[in-house]
């Protein structure tokens, strides 16, 4: 039998609409020294399989969601080994005991050699800034009040670009911070500016930024939750309505219902040639950025699937999409799961169709260059869900599992904290989702297929990441209702490594990223703060 939410589940999930009650103070007013010159160029780690440097990104080795504009959500930064002597700091961030950071991002070195990381919460919002070394929360901020009144993942992605400010999306604004001592690490945190969207780069008045990453000449790229793709300078002084630009997948259609327009619940993902990658609850899109216009390049259906689960955060995908091949590979994708009631990993051809390929089946995009289900090794299986980014390096995919086991306990609450409630309940080991998979595309066949799956491993709701380094994928999972940091082999799918965070729901992950930091760490965003997973010095990746 299934239980019901418990009282403490309900009051975990009390955040919703929640305000800080000892909240951080107001953002310290913006400095007036000038940011560092710019840099054309930027050098590429040595790794297997690395995406080019994009210049315009702080130079830390992650430095936005799901690490960078590839939204690969893999890094060749080294991180704790299977047989390491493994230390777990935590940091609590103050205000709200279960914000949770979705996603940090860490600054390039200052000149002390030292780092800071950068991150924002939701319901509440907050800006945190956290000495990477020590742990201490040097500043903490809010934004700008919004109206916004349930939960939303409007500020859970973030950017850190190469000078350091971090710009993040609330509701109808991009707002920027940054040091309020220009190259001083222990600086209070400045408000440097903030972007009110204006009608053209909405969707309708309820609409609000979703997700945000950088293109390769250094501009800031958004989308909103119904469909309005937008572009702006990263650089302060064009940071404004004047050089905005955007393209609206919706145009004609904003008075629409939800049902009938693409809505966008992930964030989006760049390329070097000028794609901006947004998977919406109808459509892969693939919007072009050519330095003065944005316009739409090619657009493919998928399998949407029916409404959204409890888990899922929204119809369609649940997956940011992800760049999958260099400039120097022959296949070049865009990878998402789908929304079908068995979810597929699905690869898009992100470039030019090759001339002689042949739909994957009748009636299905030529666009699309594999479909394949995800089971989690149950060849029953007849629903799988994922609310993550797909795991990318190489041309090899990881997925893991978000299905509770009986998801009929959601009907029981409000739809609009039913997210909530799902990442509460995958704490519980009664309810807790089993499984990760490894799919690969084959170049020299020109199809895809399974290469492992565990099927024992629980991973919740963690975004994983992988250190090609150490060659383990890391995420914050769940064993008897205690949860820790899983380190699984990417060759085997074995677990290798395994250290104690706490019990639920202090260690919940809440759908936050695991990150492999610049000091050879593992950051995990958990309710309420940050679990820091410290292995052995090693040194860092060199730089070609």
């Amino acid at each position: 039998m299934i239980p019901l939410p418990t009282r403490r589940h309900l009051a975990v999930l009390g955040l919703v609409g929640a305000v800080l009650a000892s909240g951080p103070a107001a953002a310290t007013p913006a400095p007036t020294a000038a940011p560092r010159a710019e840099a054309p160029t930027c050098r590429t780690p040595v790794g297997r399989h690395e995406p080019p440097c994009n210049p315009h990104v702080a130079e830390s080795g992650w430095g936005g969601s799901h690490r960078n504009s590839y939204a690969s959500g893999s890094s060749p930064y080294p991180a704790p080994h299977r047989g390491d002597a493994v230390t777990r700091d935590r940091v609590a961030l103050p205000g709200s005991p279960s914000a949770t950071p979705i996603s940090v991002a860490f600054s390039s070195p200052y000149r002390d050699g030292r780092r800071v990381a950068w991150m924002s919460t939701v319901t509440p919002s907050a800006i945190h800034k956290v000495d990477t070394r020590t742990g201490d929360v040097i500043d903490s901020v809010l934004p700008v009040p919004t109206s916004q009144s349930s939960f939303s993942i409007s500020g859970a992605y973030n950017l850190l670009d190469r000078d350091d400010h971090l710009f993040v999306g609330l509701a109808d604004a991009i707002e920027v911070y940054g040091d309020a001592q220009v190259g001083r690490r222990t600086s209070p945190i400045a408000r440097l500016a903030r972007l009110r969207l204006p009608a053209r780069a909405l969707c309708g008045s309820d609409d609000r930024l979703v997700g945000i990453t950088m293109t390769y000449d250094g501009h800031v790229a958004f989308a909103t939750e119904r469909g309005v793709v937008g572009v702006v300078p990263r650089r302060l002084g064009r940071f404004d309505r004047e050089h905005l630009r955007t393209l609206n997948l919706n145009a004609g259609r904003c008075d629409q219902p939800d049902g009938r327009v693409q809505v966008v619940s992930n964030s989006i993902s760049t390329d070097e040639g000028g794609g901006i990658y947004v998977v919406s609850s109808k459509r892969m899109n693939r919007v072009q950025w050519n330095g003065k216009r944005l316009s739409l390049r090619w657009s493919a259906g998928y399998n949407v699937g029916p409404p959204p689960s409890g888990v899922r955060l929204g119809a369609g995908s649940g997956s940011t999409p992800d760049v999958m091949g260099t400039s120097a590979d022959r296949d070049r994708f865009v990878v998402i799961t789908d929304g079908g009631p068995l979810m597929n990993l699905v690869l898009m051809w992100r470039d030019e169709i090759p001339a002689d390929w042949k739909p994957v089946a009748p009636g299905k995009s030529r666009r699309i260059a594999c479909e394949v289900p995800v089971t989690f090794g149950d060849p029953s299986a007849t629903r799988t869900i994922s609310e993550q980014s797909v795991l990318t390096s190489g041309y090899s995919s990881v997925i893991v599992n978000n299905s509770l086991r009986d998801e009929s306990v959601l009907d029981l609450v409000p739809a609009r904290i039913r997210p909530l409630v799902a990442a509460e309940l995958g704490g519980d080991p009664r309810q807790a989702p089993h499984g990760m998979e490894r799919i690969d595309w084959h170049p020299r066949t020109r199809t895809c297929s399974v290469t492992w799956v565990n099927e024992t491993v629980s991973i919740p709701n963690a975004i994983p990441t992988l250190s090609t380094e150490s060659g383990l994928i890391y995420g914050q999972g769940q064993r008897r209702g205690v949860w820790g940091l899983e380190g699984v082999s990417l060759r085997t799918g074995r677990v290798v490594l395994h250290e104690v965070s706490g019990p639920t729901p202090a260690g919940n992950s809440f759908y936050a990223a695991t990150e492999v930091g610049p000091d050879g760490d593992v950051w995990q965003g958990t309710s309420g703060g940050i679990d820091v997973y410290r292995g052995p010095d090693r040194p860092g990746p060199r730089l070609r």
